[in-house]
């Protein structure tokens, strides 16, 4: 590892100083973008951003700049995501250039001797989500080390949405704690599906044939579905674009015993309770809703660090059933979501533009659910459910933060489960002028009071009346 230099400028942010990393890697070469890839990229157009993840997170366990600088030379040496740099091609279409060797840099940002460390890690951080990547020039990777009086405090790392997702930051963080403590070594050797791999892979028939199933069951929900998922556009006078969380350690305890009663992940009843909670809320049944789908699940796919989430799309009929009813056809609708989730993105857009052409309107798929954690399965046969009167006292402590709105989102409402391990974190965006701020509230209550109820009533109705027929 070369010695600290000069400061420079990194992402946008002026740094203290920095140290040099070299890397060198597998899969080099040219070709096109994965469909992860292309999907975000549509995304990230869009959005006007690199839709970047990470964070400022403390370091509590001593490791020095040379630890960092270690882990940066590790990301960049295994997955060759982080070497792929964007530009568009001699025919005009993108291509990424994946580097086999290459240098890149570790910021270093120091605080100062009367200043706040967690502070300054947390302004760069969101510097760096703010500061969009320039992928042709740039490592879609960035990581800094903050010092308060010559110890490191705090790690920044910002990696670019096209590089990674959700599911391959979990691979990256896994694997970089399973190194030998000595060597710095991986415990095993790095997935040959690199993106220029994927890429190629996906142009082949067998992979084509699985795209053109999917298509056909998007075919099929899209030409069954009415046309709107919510009400006309009204401008109420408040910021458009809003975020917010809601946390509920109530929502936890219930849908744990509800999907051990009916043998069902925690994950379906959210799901299901998202569902039926927007259908009384715009009495639209029944329920199409875009989930996020992982796609780790496909073998070969399992340990790569590319985006691989798309979304696939969910149908399910909530009206005259009782919740737990709800949950079982959720569960296999979410089957069949995943199962046609992958799929040429282009391939859909010409499809989707084909049926609004043909029915005469546009159908709407404008509301989303994604739950970001990692392996939730099904619950164990266990439906112990805590007493009603301290359910109710932990529903209690239940709360709605709103964040700062945003100035631009693409669809109309978006509710994605965080990754707390002992309560429920609803995370939702929302276009104001289809759902109000007051109308998205009482909607994360009414899914905690659903599941809530369910949790001591089998039989408690969803409430939900059908559509009368057009």
């Amino acid at each position: 590892m070369a010695a600290p230099v000069s400061r420079t400028i990194l992402g946008g942010a002026e740094m203290t100083d920095r140290v040099v990393v070299p890397f060198e890697g597998p899969g080099a070469g040219v070709g096109e973008l994965t469909w992860g890839q292309r999907k975000v990229w549509t995304l990230m157009e869009q959005a006007g951003t690199s839709m970047s993840m990470g964070g400022a997170v403390p370091v509590t366990d001593g490791r020095t700049v040379r630890d960092l600088a270690s882990e940066l030379r590790f990301f960049l040496c295994r997955y060759a995501s982080m070497r792929a740099r964007i530009r568009p091609g001699a025919d005009g279409g993108l291509v990424q250039e994946v580097s086999g060797s290459g240098v890149a840099a570790l910021g270093i940002l120091d605080a100062a001797d009367d200043g706040d460390p967690d502070l300054v890690a947390r302004d760069l951080a969101d510097r760096w989500e703010a500061t969009p990547f320039d992928h042709a020039r740039e490592w879609p990777i960035r990581m800094a080390a903050v010092r308060s009086r010559g110890a490191v405090t705090h790690v920044v790392v910002t990696i670019s949405h096209v590089a990674t997702d959700g599911g391959g930051i979990a691979v990256m963080l896994g694997e970089l704690g399973e190194r030998d403590p000595a060597t710095g070594e991986a415990k095993n050797p790095a997935s040959a599906m690199g993106p220029l791999e994927l890429a190629a892979l996906q142009r082949t028939p067998s992979v084509r044939r699985q795209s053109d199933f999917s298509l056909r069951h998007w075919e099929r929900l899209l030409r069954s579905a009415g046309p709107r998922r919510f009400g006309p556009h009204v401008d109420r006078g408040e910021p458009r674009y809003r975020r917010g969380v809601f946390t509920s350690r109530a929502l936890h305890l219930a849908s744990k015993a509800v999907a051990a009663r009916v043998g069902s992940s925690t994950s379906s009843v959210l799901l299901a309770a998202y569902a039926v909670a927007v259908a009384r809320l715009t009495g639209i049944t029944p329920a199409l809703i875009q989930v996020v789908i992982g796609n780790r699940f496909r073998p070969g796919l399992a340990d790569v660090s590319h985006p691989l989430s798309v979304n696939g799309l969910l149908m399910v009929d909530v009206a005259d059933a009782s919740f737990d009813a709800v949950v079982d056809r959720t569960q296999r609708a979410s089957a069949l979501c995943s199962k046609y989730a992958y799929y040429d993105p282009a391939g859909l857009e010409e499809l989707r533009a084909r049926i609004d052409r043909e029915r005469g309107e546009a159908v709407e798929t404008s509301c989303l659910f994604n739950d970001r954690r990692i392996g939730v399965g099904i619950e164990p046969p266990d439906p112990a459910v805590p007493p009603r009167d301290e359910l109710e006292a932990v529903r209690a402590e239940s709360a709605l933060h709103w964040g700062e709105p945003f100035p631009r989102y693409l669809d109309k409402l978006m509710v994605q489960v965080g990754t707390a391990l002992d309560t429920v974190e609803l995370e939702f965006h929302v276009d104001t002028h289809h759902v109000s701020a007051d109308e998205v509230t009482a909607l994360m209550r009414d899914v905690e009071a659903l599941v809530v109820g369910a949790a001591f009533d089998p039989a408690l109705p969803t409430g939900v009346r059908p559509m009368p027929a057009a």
